[in-house]
């Protein structure tokens, strides 16, 4: 270990580091646009000979089996080919040993002459799951793909015509070599939305201009009465003259005094306004940041409100200010897509299925179909009750197996994205967070489907297994 580190290795380790932490303060992370289904690849992308669009989970499916196959090429060549054969070290002792250990806690648990059949089904979903888990953890994945126009189109009924709307997304620029880039700073903001902001800060100006001006008068009004009521038996009757010149001077001066409250009201809210609005234009947003109807250089314009939003927008076109955008990944995990979890959790179904008929032929059946003590005993409708809770059982481990894999790396992916949102430069503690959960999900799939293929070969049936023993 301390060789490894020794010499250039250590200098090369440490401008990583310092270009991850340039990288997360210069370019500012996106967090992508989070949906259950795999998305769809634009028009033009399908599945060669069919009218399947190709998803960025069947991608990622095809890159897991590409490194499985590429695994076990290497395991091939790399295997000693004679007992008197040195093994090679590095990788392949490591994975030997991995490999030993889980045969011996398979058989530990799953032994006898089923053994073979379900440790090749309990390895071979053990390796497809953690490499399909462990992609997450890949630079890349779920960050670079196509710049998508969030758009969609939505039937209007009134018209009979379909009309393009916008949804959720952000700003792009052109960065180095005309590369298109998500803005992780600029949230886009429509024309109209703009304007109702624009509108509604108006609004809220007028009325804290008439409460500023209220709360004064109120004031105003409750000193009036204080004075009327202290001391009023003392004062002579001279001075009567002199105190109504002095009231109207006061009321005259309570007037510039709503009038200035009343206005720095106002201006305080639009100034809160103005200030949001600049905030956008020094991150370098392009919407959001129009010129509001009291602001200099407002022409009142709302054509760009009524413009036709497009549909299939050129990037680097002016079309592109017209409509949110979002990244469509080239990779996604495949095991957040429930296609991929539902796959598996089928075939670790038909597998227990598969090895209980081997096992035990058609007498498997007496398993879910108990009627011979139905009418031999008194608890025979039991035995009847029990066997179909077990088929209800056997259906619901196909739910159980894929929604427990997807809701834990579905969960496992948004954690990441968020929290190299948050922490850019020290998200790690999630990344090895991660690693983990990607080897215990793994785990735990292939060990469920190898323990319930073992139950499936033991006969639920005390009289079946002494006849079995004798006929030994």
């Amino acid at each position: 270990m301390n060789s490894f580190w020794n010499g250039k290795r250590r200098f090369v380790a440490l401008l990583m580091f310092l270009a991850g932490v340039f990288v997360a303060l210069e370019v500012p992370p996106v967090i992508p646009f989070i949906q259950l289904p795999g998305e769809n690849f634009p028009a033009g992308y399908n599945i060669p000979f069919t009218d399947i669009r190709i998803t960025n989970t069947f991608v990622a499916a095809v890159i897991v089996w590409i490194l499985l196959l590429l695994f076990v090429v290497y395991v091939i060549r790399r295997r000693p080919q004679s007992a008197t054969e040195v093994p090679p070290g590095g990788f392949y002792n490591m994975f030997e040993m991995l490999f030993e250990g889980l045969m011996g806690f398979v058989g530990g648990i799953a032994g006898g002459r089923h053994f073979r059949l379900i440790f090749n089904m309990f390895m071979t979903i053990f390796l497809i799951v953690l490499v399909a888990n462990w992609m997450e953890l890949v630079p890349g994945v779920d960050t670079i793909g196509f710049i998508h126009p969030h758009v969609k189109e939505k039937y209007d009924a009134e018209t009979d015509k379909y009309k393009v709307v916008t949804t959720d997304g952000f700003e792009i620029y052109q960065g180095f070599l005309g590369i298109s880039y998500v803005n992780g700073q600029c949230d886009w903001i429509s024309p109209a939305d703009e304007a109702a902001a624009d509108d509604a800060a108006l609004v809220q100006a007028q009325a804290a201009a008439l409460a500023a001006e209220q709360a004064l008068i109120e004031d105003a009004a409750y000193a009036r009465y204080q004075a009327a009521h202290d001391d009023h038996g003392d004062e002579e009757q001279g001075d009567h003259a002199d105190e109504a010149s002095d009231d109207h001077g006061d009321d005259h001066a309570e007037e510039v005094k709503e009038s200035d409250a009343a206005a720095a009201a106002y201006n305080d809210v639009l100034a809160a306004r103005e200030a949001e609005k600049q905030a956008r234009a020094g991150r370098g947003c392009y919407t959001g940041v129009a010129p509001a109807p009291w602001q200099d250089g407002y022409t009142g314009d709302d054509k760009s409100a009524k413009k036709d939003i497009p549909l299939h927008p050129d990037p680097s076109s002016e079309e592109a200010k017209l409509v949110p955008w979002v990244v469509l990944p080239f990779v996604r995990v495949a095991s957040t897509d429930l296609n991929m979890t539902l796959a598996l959790g089928l075939i670790s179904f038909v597998m227990i299925q598969y090895v209980g008929f081997k096992a035990l032929g058609i007498g498997y059946l007496t398993k879910f179909f108990n009627f011979s003590t139905l009418f031999k005993s008194p608890l025979g409708g039991i035995d009847v009750a029990v066997g179909l809770l077990e088929l209800i059982g056997d259906f619901a481990k196909i739910l159980s197996f894929s929604f427990r894999l997807l809701g834990n790396i579905f969960a496992g992916s948004i954690v990441l994205f968020v929290m190299s949102f948050l922490v850019p430069i020290l998200p790690w503690p999630f990344f090895i967070l991660e690693f983990f959960v990607g080897v215990i999900q793994a785990l735990v799939f292939a060990l469920l489907t190898a323990i319930f293929m073992n139950l499936a070969t033991i006969s639920h049936h005390h009289d079946d297994d002494h006849d079995h023993a004798e006929a030994h």
